[in-house]
């Protein structure tokens, strides 16, 4: 799948207000702020996603996909596989998603990264990808992959690139199919999540990095 820091989309920026005065349209015995005082900035959750969240997640890839930057996905298809999502939630509203796309109990892929345009700057794709290596790790999965135009991005989170055709899953499921295939400009990258486990899997090039608890 193509991801990219913009993934840019892929991480946001949280917004704080600041109030300088009185405000107009108080109640009696409502409490003023004082000048220069700010508004508490909301805490993006990150959790499982729901099947409530499907049509705020479809149109956070639909954006970027629009754009070329992520793979795009059917209504249908999100709402499918609503459960191999995570959603970043603030005040309510999903601002962000990612899948953790199985390849059998021992593989998976991280995909349609994606972070509300509004929100991007303050490192919630980041946070995301943490949040997929987690859950990643309480399922026992050895190691996690990507694709994408954004390799450094990946890098900074401690994935270490690989050759595509290293990945097998990947390739006879996706890549032998893809009408792209023979100019894709894609890096496949590879996070070892339990170093024990991922001993034995067929992807090679990539270094040993604990995830995070």
């Amino acid at each position: 799948m193509s991801t990219r820091p913009a993934i840019t989309a892929a991480a946001a920026r949280g917004c704080s207000a600041t109030l300088q005065g009185g405000l107009a349209g108080l109640k009696p015995g409502a409490t003023t702020l004082k000048p220069g005082a700010t508004t508490p900035r909301p805490r993006a959750i990150a959790r499982r996603a729901r099947a409530e969240d499907a049509d705020a997640v479809y149109r956070l890839i639909e954006h970027y996909a629009a754009q070329g930057l992520l793979l795009p996905r059917t209504e249908e298809d999100v709402r499918a596989n609503i459960d191999h999502f995570l959603a970043l939630s603030l005040g309510g509203r999903v601002v962000g998603c990612v899948a953790l796309e199985p390849y059998g109990s021992d593989l998976a892929e991280i995909r349609s990264l994606a972070v509300a345009p509004e929100h991007a700057g303050g490192g919630r794709g980041a946070r995301l990808v943490r949040f997929a290596l987690a859950v990643a790790k309480r399922r026992r999965i050895a190691r996690v992959f990507a694709v994408t135009h954004a390799p450094e991005f990946f890098e900074r989170l401690g994935f270490a690139r690989t050759e595509r055709q290293a990945i097998t899953e990947k390739v006879e499921r996706d890549c032998r199919t893809c009408p792209k295939q023979a100019s894709c400009a894609l890096t496949a990258l590879v996070f070892t999540v339990l170093p024990g486990r991922a001993a034995v899997l067929p992807i090679v090039g990539a270094r040993s990095v604990s995830a995070p608890a």
